[in-house]
């Protein structure tokens, strides 16, 4: 196997006169819109775009429908990716692009089909591509497989979830050309002229190939999927990119993060769990009660529906009471769950009016009133012509493309106007700053734009599960999906719909979620913490004791609690994160937005250096990657990596820094003998640093000149000091820790 070693990534760097080097992470992903309507609708997007982003990749789609764009138009392009099951119109013209691109040097990437018949055309462009790869395409196709065996199987490359099939599916004959490629899986077949063997699995020089059948296990019984490849080594392996810093969304100051949100549905339901039917309360104050006010250490962005408030058609003034008194929480961020909580997102990019009403007459007819119903409206005694307004522009289920539809839809009204109306229900100065999509969240370009023009972050969707039920990573979804020219950041987890069966049974089920939260964060760190349900979870007790299990849990486990908009931030700032090479071990990284770690894999036996000025915080060690904390108050950090090595005892703080903190760190100060930093966050303050002198430390902390806390604490002889405050932190604090000689007071 192929391994790309520090030593020889030295070797190669200081042979090089070091300027500003651009790491790239893009790859263009390719598909056929005729046959995956969408790039979210790929394979590439429901399989590799998961592990491609954990190693810091970015994946572009490209319809081969829009052309084929020159090779030089792809700088900043590391590899070219299709997952393809299906022929194209032209393969033969694609081939020979791909051999075009290759050529320059950019990396081609084959898991499933080539996208065409091996006709001797076919082939002579495709040759030239895998040969780049140490591969050729031989004549011949193995039909029959029934005496198909394994003669070349790499164990930490091949069996990552699933076993290789006794009897493999049906593969073109794939054979090395020179010795370039590593290979994983190579089957041998006994044929009429003869054994025949072929490889179906290899990374190379030029990129990667799996054939069909290969890299993820189906079985149709269960509908269960399963990596066969193991995807990270796999993408490594065929990426060949030296190490760098990977933008990573999983930690924020050492600690894994946590954060929740609530999606509104159900906001004026009554509640059906114990202790709150007499009298009758409403779903969203049992919320309230006991999901939310209980929990003052544990942020939630909380999204309101503003139709739920409507007069006529939602809960009037209660539900808009129940929303002031949950807005006001400090620890609940304002958002917005849309204004008519739309179902089908894609039926309103062209909206029309008449649509709708027709949907409206064939699902709801005006004049359709039960027999009994018309003789209580004779006598008097009917619901009225409110009731029967609200029940004709109330959707009494997801078979209407939104659930509120009294009103012409707009763009501006779901998102600017909902936004404004949830401000006016929160305490003066308090923004919305998200915005949580409804239905099948399935957002059109134009309304994901809308939120961004209104200032406020957008997520939801994803779906991500890892559990007994979803056994694989293949069920952990991407960071986002794309819209056009915009961006969804897909949610860190489900909610309990696919706990539950959509609501229907096992209202209890939610509680399993500590599984994914378990598998998602080791042995290696996938995606942080997200609690994430509706309001409607508290109709039942059995869902209200599930959530407060979870909650509990979280209480216990070693995190830093954010609001859900913070996390949206940190997934943009991934794609916006721009790194640049400076040195052998150094890199520059900038236009971050709210993404303020880095992480390099395998090198938890290196230690950034803590030069005063460089945006370097501190660094921790996880799953055998290094996790660099970057300053959130430095815009350009510059991160010089070294091997780790024996210390003397420290002299002063220049060199202290940080573990972890359960609070949010920025504009950290180094001085001889002492450090500032600000720091807000959830619950106690609870820090931890390293290489401090062995002498006495006075911590301070204040805000706005008030002293909050004042403590001595002694580091260990190793250098190493934590401590916690009980003070509220959800308003900026400032640290001070000094040398002093005073007395130990811990």
């Amino acid at each position: 196997m192929r391994i790309i070693s520090v030593v020889g990534f030295l070797l190669v760097s200081l042979a090089s006169a070091w300027g500003a080097t651009p790491v790239e992470r893009v790859l263009l992903g390719i598909f056929d819109s005729l046959h995956e309507e969408t790039p979210t609708a790929t394979l590439l997007h429901l399989n590799a775009e998961m592990p491609l982003n954990h190693l810091g990749f970015v994946v572009h789609y490209h319809d081969i429908r829009q052309g084929l764009p020159e090779p030089g138009d792809l700088d900043g392009v590391v590899a070219v990716i299709s997952m393809l099951t299906y022929d194209l119109d032209d393969p033969v013209h694609y081939f020979r692009w791909l051999d075009r691109v290759s050529e320059t040097g950019t990396k081609v990437i084959v898991m499933g089909g080539f996208g065409g018949q091996m006709t001797p055309a076919a082939r002579r462009s495709l040759n030239r591509v895998m040969g780049r790869m140490g591969l050729a395409i031989a004549e011949g196709y193995v039909p029959n497989t029934l005496t198909s065996r394994p003669v070349a199987v790499d164990p930490a490359m091949i069996g990552y979830e699933a076993s290789i099939d006794p009897v493999p599916p049906p593969h073109v004959v794939v054979t090395r050309a020179g010795t370039g490629a590593d290979v994983a899986l190579e089957y041998e077949t006994d044929t009429v002229a003869g054994p025949v063997r072929s490889i179906l699995a290899a990374t190379g020089p030029g990129g990667g190939y799996v054939a069909s059948g290969y890299f993820i296990h189906y079985d149709a019984s269960l509908d269960s999927r399963r990596w066969i490849v193991d995807p990270f080594r796999f993408f490594r392996q065929a990426l060949a990119v030296p190490p760098f810093p990977v933008p990573d969304t999983t930690t924020v100051a050492g600690r894994r993060l946590y954060y929740s949100h609530i999606d509104g549905d159900g906001w004026n339901n009554l509640s059906q769990a114990e202790n709150h039917r007499d009298p009758p309360t409403s779903s969203a104050q049992v919320m309230l009660d006991e999901l939310i006010a209980p929990y003052p250490d544990l942020p939630v962005s909380v999204g309101f529906v503003m139709s739920d408030g409507d007069d006529l058609l939602g809960g009037g003034e209660e539900a808009r009471d129940v929303a002031r008194a949950i807005f006001a929480l400090p620890q609940v961020e304002v958002a917005s769950h849309t204004h008519t909580h739309p179902f089908l997102w894609g039926f309103f990019e062209h909206y029309r009016r008449e649509a709708e009403l027709e949907l409206m007459a064939r699902e709801q007819p005006v004049d359709d009133m039960a027999l009994g119903e018309r003789f209580r409206e004779a006598v008097g005694l009917g619901s009225g012509e409110a009731e029967r307004a609200r029940r004709r522009y109330v959707a009494g289920g997801s078979y209407l493309p939104r659930a509120y539809l009294r009103d012409e839809y707009d763009t501006g009204k779901e998102v600017g106007e909902a936004l404004r109306g949830l401000e006016a229900l929160a305490p003066p100065g308090k923004k919305a700053a998200l915005y949580q999509w409804s239905g099948n969240t399935r957002p059109y370009e134009a309304a994901v734009r809308a939120t961004r023009e209104a200032g406020v972050r957008n997520m939801n969707g994803g779906d991500t599960r890892f559990d007994a039920q979803f056994p694989s990573v293949a069920y952990i979804a991407p960071l986002s999906r794309t819209v056009g020219a915009e961006r969804q950041i897909y949610a860190v987890n489900s909610n309990e719909n696919l706990y539950t069966d959509l609501w229907t049974d096992r209202f209890y089920g939610q509680r399993t979620v500590k599984e994914t939260f378990e598998r998602t964060g080791a042995p290696t760190r996938l995606r942080g913490i997200n609690v994430y349900y509706h309001t409607y979870s508290a109709e039942r007790t059995a869902s209200v004791t599930a959530l407060t299990a979870v909650l509990d849990w979280v209480r216990r486990q070693s995190v830093i609690p954010i609001e859900a908009s913070a996390y949206a931030a940190i997934a943009d700032g991934f794609f916006s994160t721009r790194i640049m090479q400076t040195g052998a071990l150094e890199w520059r990284v900038e236009d971050r937005d709210g993404l303020h770690t880095v992480r390099f894999d395998g090198m938890a036996d290196h230690e950034p250096e803590l030069a005063a000025g460089s945006g370097v915080m501190g660094a921790t060690r996880h799953g055998g990657a290094l996790y660099v904390a970057l300053d959130p108050s430095v815009a350009r950090a510059v991160v010089r990596l070294r091997p780790r090595a024996e210390k003397a005892p420290a002299q002063d703080m220049a060199a202290a820094g940080l573990v972890e903190s359960r609070w949010r760190i920025w504009d950290l100060q180094r001085l001889p003998c002492g450090l500032t930093f600000a720091a807000r966050g959830y619950g106690a303050g609870e820090f931890a640093w390293q290489n401090l002198p062995a002498r006495p430390v006075k911590v301070s902390a204040t805000r706005a000149g008030a002293v909050l806390a004042k403590r001595i604490v002694r580091p260990g002889a190793d250098g190493s000091l934590s401590f916690d405050l009980a003070i509220d932190g959800i308003e900026p604090v400032l640290f001070e820790m000094t040398c002093t000689q005073e007395r130990y007071s811990q």
